[in-house]
């Protein structure tokens, strides 16, 4: 082999040549996760998991069966990764939305229209609550994101309100309540077609803000008796 040419294949197969390959490899994957994440939303949204299947998805999605399967070995596990995505996002925009707020009561509302603002425009998003609502359910609650979230909200909360003088059985209760407020309010949104978030998110933070605080601080409640 000439020389030149053994350069050639060495630059191919190593240095710049192979780091550029690699690079290309990954990209085509992110692509290719993509367009099935993507054609999965749409599939998920039209029928729901339980009647989609992975051909559906292939289909919609133009990637091949392999490519499927060496990404996702279901549709199931496609369906938890977009959920996962998604709670991933609702976890950083309400902590972001909690952060800015000074007292309880602003804090909750802007945390309540952050979640809101991010769910209720999405594309296909009411279709696809409606059509999935059991199995959404079934992943939120337990799953480790959730409970991670939850400790940044009872932290935030914590810092604003004296939530530990309840014991800590309430002070769970209540975090837990705090949080499935917000997506039982997304589901009856999506299910009445009424999607004003800033009205949703008033109306939780009245409903709640009198009987926390009375929670925490039972004898001032006695005050206005």
């Amino acid at each position: 082999m000439a020389p030149r040419m053994v350069q050639q294949v060495r630059r191919a197969s190593t240095g710049k040549g192979a780091y550029a390959l690699s690079e290309k490899r990954e990209t085509t994957r992110a692509q290719n996760r993509e367009k099935i994440e993507a054609a999965a939303w749409t599939i998920f949204s039209t029928i729901g998991l339980d009647a989609a299947s992975v051909r559906d998805i292939v289909a919609e999605s133009q990637v091949s069966p392999g490519s499927f399967y060496n990404y996702y070995g279901s549709k199931e596990a496609v369906f938890d990764e977009i959920v996962d995505r998604l709670i991933r996002r609702i976890r950083e925009e309400t902590a972001a939305a909690r952060a800015g707020a000074g007292d309880f009561e602003v804090m909750l509302f802007e945390a309540y229209l952050a979640f809101m603002n991010l769910i209720l425009p999405m594309k296909g998003g009411a279709a696809f609550f409606e059509l999935n609502q059991h199995h959404i359910r079934s992943r939120l609650f337990g799953a480790t994101q959730i409970e991670a979230m939850l400790l940044d909200i009872e932290t935030d909360v914590g810092e604003r309100i004296e939530i530990d003088r309840l014991s800590p059985i309430k002070r769970h209760i209540l975090i837990s309540v705090l949080f499935a407020s917000g997506t039982e309010a997304i589901f009856a949104a999506f299910r009445s077609g009424v999607y004003d978030a800033g009205d949703l998110a008033g109306f939780l933070t009245r409903l709640f803000t009198p009987g926390i605080v009375s929670a925490v601080h039972p004898d001032l409640a006695k005050l206005h008796e």
